[in-house]
């Protein structure tokens, strides 16, 4: 077994074990509401806040598993027809506790009209979701998820109005591998694996791509990070 696979096998043993641990977080928490709905204790908090960064472990998990299976040509590509209305109402479903108990805003536009499209309901599923958990770590007070159509392709947009994206994150984009960054410690599997998802989308001369703005400009009320995936 060379060492890819044994990554693969072991990411695989301990996502398995993380989901679990999440799910009992879930409970606790569910029950914590029920007496702390106004006013959130600190035993309500603190288990908000391990069960963020237990889905973030379990979503890093799930990301470089299907990273392996996509660079050794095993993962099960499978765009789909996917009802964005329910496409949006599954992600909001999971990161609404956290936001409730962060006292946070969560705004949600889906362009009217916008029905459905074809896409890998799981692998788009996965980078909008760790993008939304990152928006809600670093959100002042308002969250923002958006879906549109922009000259005949599906934008995603995942905005806050917190500090933004530093400046060399906007520079360096989205690099095919980045190594460990010494200046946050960062691997950088979250932006190279959102990359590698949306350009597995394609229709004709089109492929899929993502990027970094900060907001601020005109008519733009978020002044944070926006992350944004456009797909054919």
């Amino acid at each position: 077994m060379d060492i890819s696979t044994f990554v693969a096998a072991s990411a695989h043993d301990m996502k398995n074990s993380v989901s679990v641990i999440a799910a009992y977080l879930e409970d606790a928490l569910h029950e914590l509401s029920k007496t702390d709905a106004e006013h959130p204790s600190a035993a309500a908090l603190s288990t908000a806040q391990a069960l963020y960064e237990t889905q973030r472990v379990n979503g890093n998990l799930v990301q470089l598993m299907a990273i392996f299976k996509i660079e050794e040509g095993m993962y099960p590509f499978d765009p789909t027809e996917v009802a964005l209305d329910e496409f949006v109402a599954e992600l909001v479903g999971r990161v609404q506790p956290l936001v409730k108990l962060k006292g946070l805003t969560l705004q949600c536009e889906l362009q009217p009209g916008l029905h459905g499209r074809i896409f890998d309901h799981d692998l788009i599923g996965s980078v909008v979701m760790q993008s939304l958990f990152n928006a809600v770590r670093y959100a002042s007070t308002t969250v923002r998820l958006s879906l549109r159509e922009v000259d005949g392709r599906l934008e995603i947009e995942v905005a806050d109005d917190g500090q933004g994206f530093p400046a060399f994150m906007l520079e360096q984009g989205f690099p095919s591998r980045q190594g460990i960054d010494t200046r946050t410690g960062s691997t950088g599997l979250g932006l190279y694996f959102s990359r590698l998802a949306a350009g597995m989308h394609k229709h004709g001369a089109q492929t899929g791509s993502t990027r970094l703005e900060n907001g601020g400009k005109a008519g733009d009320d978020l002044a944070g990070g926006h992350f944004i995936v456009e797909l054919p």
